[in-house]
Order: structure tokens, then sequence, then C-alpha cells
């Protein structure tokens, strides 16, 4: 996937290692109440403390925006 931003290339979810797209990584974020790496990156690539919980989205953007 040409837009993914996601660096973890490692993850067997992440879009370059299976033909799903974004599919994979949506539903696991939805069943483990996540957010999809790919929108910390839109405010700021720079996360720093890798909590992808709702709670960690809205502390990575009141401190990135």
């Amino acid at each position: 996937m040409s837009f993914c931003s996601c660096t973890d290339t490692k993850c067997p979810l992440n879009p370059v290692n299976h033909d799903k797209g974004c599919d994979l990584c949506i539903q696991k974020c939805l069943k483990d109440n996540e957010i999809p790496s790919c929108f910390f990156n839109k405010v700021n690539k720079n996360v720093e403390d890798k909590d992808y919980t709702f709670m960690g989205f809205a502390k990575h953007v009141q401190k990135n925006m």
C-alpha cells in the first residue's frame, strides 16, 4: 500500500506483508480497542510511548497540535 505510513514492516498485519490492504490491521485494532499507527503518524510520526489506546491517541494529539 503506497499510502500506508506504518513503519513496522515486520508486523504481519502491515499491508506490505499480504494482499488484504489495511483490513487486518484495522480489525486487530478494533478488537483491542486501539487506534492504528497511521492515525498517530498523521499527527506526528514521532510516537514516543507507543500507547495505541484511545487515551494514548488523545494525549498524542494534545501534545502535537
